[in-house]
Order: C-alpha cells, then structure tokens, then sequence
C-alpha cells in the first residue's frame, strides 16, 4: 500500500486532477538487458514557436490527426494558413509529437514524412537524441499501456487535464543499447506494416461483400 503524507499547502499548489501525483511511484522493475534512463536525458524539447501565420499553406497536425494508441497519422491534409487561428509549434522529421492534453488518450506520433511541420500548442515536441536512442522504439515504448498509466498519473488540471513537459522528462524509460533498440524497431516497423495492411484490408472487404452480393441479384 503507497502512503504519503502531505501538507494544505502542498496539496492545493499541485491543483491535482489526479491524487496519483501526490504519491510514491514504485520503480519500474526491467532485467538485465535494459537500464531505466529519465526521458530528459534521450530527448530535448523543441521549443520553436511561431505565432499566427496568415499567408501559405502548413503542414499542420492538431490532436485529432493523431490516431489514440496507435499513433498513426489520419485525416491529415496541409491546411492554409488563415484557417489557424492561433500560434503553433513547429517540429521536423522524427521528431515525436506527444499529446499533452488528456494523455489518458495516448496520442504519440513519430513524424517521419512531414518537412517543416506545425502543431497545435496542446502538442508537445520531442527532438530524439539519435546517438542514445532510436526514434521508433521510444515512440512505441512511450505508447505502452504501462507508460501511458504512469505518465496518467502525473496528470494535472481539472477542467482540461494536462501533462506538463518537465514531469513528462521525469519519466523513466527503459533502454536497452542501441543495437538492441534497433533490432526491435526493425520488429516494429514490420508490426506497423502489418496494421496498415490490416486496416487496408477491413476497407476493401466490406466493398468486395457489397459488390458480390449485388451481381448476385443484378
């Protein structure tokens, strides 16, 4: 049982959405294979903010292009500027973009086609630092159910729940050494191919169905 003893001070300046953040974490248990390292000390945030922009077309990704648990990219087409009304972020190529609000939705996106990107501000992004990590097996790590419900529990705000950059960079991340992270990210892009070609497929066959069924009566 997790006990922790807190002061009204301490616990009104949190502004809490979840108790969790006030309480001990357990470390997380991982074997010999990996080490746990903060995620402040494989990524760097990337800070470059722009504010509105009225002229041109972006290659703009808000929330709701990023698909929750999978990280896939959907609905997205470049937007022209006057349509965004406020500031946004800008990211590049591998960068991950992680979902700052509502996390509980699990929204990571590891951008690996979109030169010169926009994101809206309830993004945060996240430069990998290549020569500790690679880019798609922290992406799919920080997608797990078991990252998602410790980054879940450092939650704060009520009304809009958010995660906060420097308690997400508090994270611990297990790492294995970068020729194992590269041997399971060759396992995940073949995994990721796989959901494509699935998702792919649950599109067609409804289409084939129909179709048989109506030269069957035609």
């Amino acid at each position: 049982m997790l006990i922790n003893v807190i002061d009204n001070a301490t616990l009104f300046s949190e502004k809490a959405w979840s108790i969790m953040t006030l309480f001990p974490h357990d470390s997380l248990k991982v074997n010999n294979d990996f080490r746990l390292v903060r995620l402040s000390e494989i990524v760097k945030e990337r800070k470059d903010s722009v504010g509105a922009e009225k002229k041109g077309i972006l290659n703009y990704v808000g929330l709701e292009n990023i698909e929750a648990g999978t990280g896939r990219l959907i609905n997205y087409v470049p937007k022209p500027a006057s349509d965004i009304k406020s500031g946004t972020k800008r990211f590049s190529i591998g960068d991950i973009l992680y979902g700052r609000l509502r996390p509980n939705l699990n929204k990571v996106l590891l951008n690996d086609n979109i030169e010169d990107g926009r994101c809206s501000t309830e993004i945060l992004v996240l430069e990998p630092m290549t020569d500790k990590v690679v880019p798609l097996y922290l992406a799919e790590i920080l997608r797990t159910k078991e990252m998602n419900a410790r980054i879940v529990d450092l939650i704060k705000g009520a009304a809009l729940p958010r995660i906060g950059i420097s308690d997400l960079l508090s994270l611990e991340i297990p790492i294995p050494s970068i020729d194992r992270q590269k041997e399971i990210a060759k396992v995940i892009l073949k995994k990721r191919e796989e959901l494509e070609e699935h998702i792919r497929m649950a599109k067609i066959i409804p289409e084939e169905l129909n179709a048989m069924m109506v030269k069957a009566y035609s």
